[in-house]
């Protein structure tokens, strides 16, 4: 999903017909402010996205890199959040630890799977969450609203987030991190 079409509803959810129309091309009549509101809910929808992946849904990633016993956390494409496994060519699992400068495993090709942080958007740019239009848009448009000071509007915007991000969890489609408890 495009993010500039997120950017667009949450606009219209968050009261800001004038910011709705300019993101759907027809222009307006201050267009220093339009541009000014547009980059700071582009600035929301950054914020949630991140919240998303890093507190809900997390973006799953693999690399296989060669490893020479150190794995620099560079090498993987995106900032990992959290490392799941190091394993060889024929799948399987290898033992592996963290240090600051990186993954410690043996040598050799081997994939890394992993939790990462979404990148930071622009309004070309395609979301993270394919099927996250709803839980987006609304997640933007809190944090838009919050940030003009309409906290009725953000907290009603709230609460719709949160069920769409509760539907969103019970989607099968998306693989959510297992928690374990101690």
């Amino acid at each position: 999903m495009l993010v500039k079409k997120i950017l667009e509803t949450a606009a219209a959810l968050a009261g800001r017909r004038d910011l709705a129309d300019y993101y759907a091309g027809k222009g307006g009549t201050d267009l220093s402010g339009l541009e000014a509101d547009a980059e700071m809910m582009l600035r929301c929808f950054n914020l949630t996205e991140n919240e998303v992946a890093l507190d809900y849904i997390p973006i799953d990633a693999s690399t296989r890199v060669v490893s020479s016993g150190l794995i620099p956390f560079s090498d993987l494409n995106g900032a990992a959040t959290e490392i799941i496994a190091v394993r060889d060519l024929q799948g399987k699992k290898l033992d592996f630890r963290l240090t600051e400068e990186g993954i410690v495993c043996r040598a050799g090709e081997v994939s890394v799977e992993y939790y990462r942080k979404p990148d930071v958007k622009k309004e070309s740019d395609h979301t993270d969450f394919p099927n996250g239009e709803r839980f987006l848009s609304f997640g933007t448009a809190c944090e838009f609203s919050l940030m003009e000071g309409q906290f009725d509007r953000a907290s009603a915007l709230d609460v719709r987030y949160k069920d769409a991000l509760t539907a969103a969890r019970r989607d099968k489609s998306i693989l959510l991190k297992e928690r374990g408890w101690i």
